[in-house]
């Protein structure tokens, strides 16, 4: 996952869209600085590699670095630099904003993950595609790094067919009648298919759905699916949705389903990263 060179320049531009006033009446371009970054809290870092190019974009030498996606402790340097006292406050706050909504990210997705897999060992965390507009890129880094996948990135990779297309087909069983016309003509791809009752999901599982996404259910609603699909299609995964965040992820990871999808881990407190710029 990488930003491209004109993404970075966006992401410059939102804090400095023409210059910096506060550096430019106090001529800190006859000062050297050096710029640190540190972790206040146990975290997994994100966004480290984003800020290096931002780093480089205003020659601010990069002293030292740590991979995004690795797992340190409180009061960990994770990214230092030296340079012109106006270069280093305009690499300031960009950076640090990505790296801390980066990092949170991946801190949210980790918990998630560690607390589903305590009770089910077995079961997979993916994310939706609801992230911030325009901050996609930023978002799926961020859950990456914390264990997890996306669940889908876009409408043009997946099959994954809600009731907004099945009414406009006249129902989900004339949907599930195309099943098979719909494997043949797209034999590398696997189908999705929301129910959102439990007899939709019975159907669906009969029919042959390869997945069958099961939203806003009750975690005992849950378990009949599952119980059902065990008895009658084993061969069929089986997805809940809809409102999993930390505080009830291990009641949903409880009830055997082979994945979670959810938005939660982008929304929340970023990561605490404290900075320091000093002379040198």
């Amino acid at each position: 996952m990488r930003l491209t060179e004109y993404e970075i320049e966006k992401l410059i531009e939102e804090d400095i869209p023409y210059f910096d006033l506060t550096s430019h009446v106090l001529k800190l371009k006859n000062t050297n600085a050096e710029i640190v970054y540190s972790m206040r809290e146990n975290s997994v870092v994100c966004g480290t590699e984003e800020c290096a190019k931002i780093f480089e974009r205003f020659n601010v030498e990069v002293q030292s670095w740590i991979e995004s996606g690795t797992q340190v402790e409180s009061g960990k340097v994770v990214l230092s630099g030296k340079g012109r006292g106006d270069k280093v406050h305009k690499v300031w706050k960009v950076c640090q904003n990505l790296l801390e909504y980066c990092s949170g990210i991946a801190n949210r997705t980790k918990t998630l993950i560690e607390r589903a897999k305590k009770v089910n060992p077995s079961i997979e965390i993916f994310t939706t595609r609801k992230t911030f507009p325009l901050a996609k890129k930023i978002c799926i880094k961020g859950i990456l790094c914390g264990g997890a996948l996306p669940h889908r990135l876009g409408l043009s990779e997946t099959i994954l067919i809600f009731k907004n297309h099945s009414v406009l087909k006249g129902g989900l069983r004339n949907v599930l009648r195309e099943l098979p016309e719909l494997k043949r003509r797209i034999p590398e791809k696997k189908i999705v298919i929301e129910a959102e009752n439990i007899e939709e999901a019975f159907e669906c599982i009969k029919s042959g759905a390869d997945i069958v996404q099961i939203d806003k259910f009750s975690p005992s609603d849950i378990k009949k699916v599952v119980e059902f699909r065990n008895k009658t299609a084993p061969q069929v995964k089986i997805a809940a949705a809809g409102g999993i965040r930390e505080e009830n992820v291990e009641i949903f990871a409880e009830t055997g389903v082979d994945f979670l999808v959810l938005t939660s881990a982008y929304f929340g407190k970023p990561a605490d990263v404290k900075v320091e710029i000093r002379p040198c």
